[in-house]
């Protein structure tokens, strides 16, 4: 990056975040091991037998995914591997939203655990807040134990040449559909990863299909609204080539040097949205609708994480049967989108930090890592584990989406502060346009003059 930005002091970080709550409550799901008994006194005139090592205790936080019975295998495994590397383990489990929520006040009572998951975004901003233990040696052992880093992933996380987060799980939304209406509808689906227009036009065929037979389903679960949770249109912009800032991170480049690529994909969306592909109320969708549009077999595509597949499997095992998994579309470029939604971090406070190094290590190791995949709906960090038996049949597309997916701040190498604001924003520029465009009638090109004005707003905040 060419420009620098100011770092985050630690009582900056806390004040940035409206979730600090300093009353929450750690609940450690898994009680401490009794303590080893002291040794017997030695009667003979020999050595005294060798006192017993002294067990170390451990802290470690960790989310409640969407496929709880891979939190109940993390768990278990954790605790085994606690008994036998003599030490203890407390772990505190809570939802991911409110991960963050748990982390601020923690920093300011100096009480973060040992080592802990957090979201890529979060261990950002907790390295800036210079309450993390740097960690480039453990990827660097980490990598070379098992087969390297998937692509991408050592660029992303080393900032100034160091590493403060290892990435856990890589999670790609992705095209998830109804192969059964699709196959009785007489229409072939590629395999592997679709055309944005492959995705319109045999889309279009099979929900003209299900109408004939007196139960349409429309086409595509995809809300249009400005803060899109599934991404499918900042896809949609990126697939086309229609960046918003330079491979620098620092410049917005929109209406400047990608107005021919944005009205493309702009016009595309205009076009699917009038042949109806969209649901009459992608208008008012919230985070969860297109799992509701997919679970209660309203309609025939979604774009969104594999959590969704993965709760058929559970509730609806004949829908998960009928369910299809993709990558994302493409179009000028295959990248989809992924985020690191688990890293481990470890606290530079913690006073076992040798031990804490241990566990981190073992988080990594076959025993714990392959069965938590198995069971869960994100796809592997490393490539040792390209060739398990699940990356097979339906769930192949879950690890395929993750070797093409690119990280936050493309087509920069990483994200950075003012990326993620305008990322984040409840007025963010591809959502917005797309609003202005399906919805409010404006033209393309009045979409994109307006979101340029607003990124180039926030962009010089920062640079």
């Amino acid at each position: 990056m060419s420009a620098v930005q100011k770092k985050l002091s630690r009582r900056d970080f806390l004040r940035s975040s409206a979730l600090a709550t300093a009353g929450l409550l750690l609940v450690g799901c898994a009680a401490p091991a009794a303590a080893p008994q002291a040794a017997p006194a030695s009667s003979g005139g020999g050595e005294a037998p060798a006192a017993p090592a002294q067990t170390t205790a451990l802290n470690f936080w960790m989310w409640n995914t969407f496929a709880p019975e891979a939190d109940e295998i993390m768990q278990t495994k954790l605790t085994e591997w606690a008994a036998a590397n003599n030490a203890t383990i407390e772990i505190s489990r809570d939802a991911d939203p409110n991960m963050q929520a748990k982390v601020m006040p923690a920093i300011e009572a100096g009480t973060l655990p040992d080592a802990f998951f957090i979201s890529g975004g979060v261990a950002l901003q907790l390295t800036d807040a210079q309450a993390l233990e740097p960690v480039t040696d453990l990827f660097a052992e980490i990598g070379d134990a098992h087969g390297g880093w998937q692509s991408r992933l050592e660029t992303f996380s080393t900032r100034n040449g160091e590493v403060h987060f290892l990435p856990y799980s890589i999670d790609t939304p992705m095209v998830q559909y109804r192969k059964d209406i699709y196959e009785q509808a007489g229409v072939a689906v590629p395999d592997g990863q679709w055309t944005w227009d492959e995705t319109r036009d045999l889309t279009l065929q099979a929900t003209q299909w299900s109408e004939g037979q007196g139960n349409k389903l429309y086409g595509w679960g995809f809300g249009i609204v400005k803060l899109t949770h599934d991404g499918w249109c900042a896809d949609l912009f990126r697939n086309y080539g229609a960046d918003i800032w330079d491979e620098s991170g620092t410049k917005i480049i929109l209406a400047d040097e990608k107005m021919a690529e944005a009205v493309s994909a702009l016009n595309f969306a205009k076009e699917c949205y009038d042949l109806g592909l969209f649901p009459p109320d992608a208008a008012a969708y919230d985070y969860a609708a297109n799992n509701k549009f997919y679970l209660e077999k309203q309609g025939l595509l979604v774009i969104n994480a594999a959590s969704i597949y993965v709760a058929a499997q559970t509730n609806d095992p004949e829908l998960a049967e009928n369910t299809g998994l993709a990558p994302k579309p493409k179009a000028l470029r295959d990248t989809t989108d992924a985020g690191l939604r688990y890293t481990v971090v470890m606290s530079n406070k913690s006073k076992e930090k040798e031990k804490a190094s241990d566990l981190v290590r073992a988080l990594f190791d076959s025993e714990i890592y392959a069965p938590w995949l198995e069971a869960g709906f994100v796809a592997n960090v490393l490539k040792e584990y390209d060739s398990l038996p699940m990356w097979t049949g339906t769930r192949k597309a879950f690890n395929l989406a993750a070797q093409i997916g690119s990280y936050p701040g493309f087509p920069a190498a990483y994200d950075n502060a003012a990326i993620s604001e305008l990322s984040g924003s409840p007025d963010s520029p591809v959502g917005s346009m797309v609003v202005r465009v399906l919805l409010d009638g404006w033209t393309p090109e009045d979409a994109i003059a307006e979101a340029d004005t607003f990124s180039k707003r926030v962009f010089e905040k920062y640079f």
